[in-house]
């Protein structure tokens, strides 16, 4: 039970990262067709988002995403890197970068945790499936 609340709530906070980070390049984004991938992954993402505090709410825990800390963490340094140099080509750079991350995470937390419920290894499945399709999205705008 420990080792589910511990995956789930990792899952949530890699979707929380991912959200953030569309949310912090979204409006610089010139190119239409990747400003829908992006708009598409966030939306895939906040499926994934409600359907970890669902899972955690038959635990009756509450999901906890990351801290305000890392939100603002995260909206300076986004803006720090595309001070000198907005383009697409480099908001896919970072947003590809944050796909592997979140694969990575992934990866770590279930070589370290065991879990036996379908339900959550399925949303770690789509999660993974949903990063990795991401990575094979944006390629094409490098």
């Amino acid at each position: 039970m420990k080792d589910d609340i511990l995956i789930l709530n990792n899952i949530y906070k890699i979707v929380d990262m991912g959200i953030i980070g569309i949310d912090n390049v979204l409006s610089k984004i010139k190119n239409k067709a990747l400003e829908k991938i992006f708009i598409d992954e966030r939306r895939e993402y906040n499926l994934i988002r409600i359907d970890a505090i669902k899972l955690l709410g038959d635990y009756e825990v509450e999901a906890k995403g990351i801290s305000k800390v890392t939100k603002v963490s995260s909206n300076i340094m986004t803006e720090m890197e595309l001070v000198n140099n907005c383009n697409d080509e480099k908001i896919t750079k970072m947003m590809l970068q944050g796909s592997f991350n979140g694969i990575i995470e992934l990866n770590a937390i279930l070589n370290k945790k065991n879990s036996t419920n379908s339900d959550i290894l399925s949303l770690c499945q789509k999660l993974m499936d949903t990063l990795e399709h991401n990575i094979q999205d944006l390629k094409k705008y490098l």
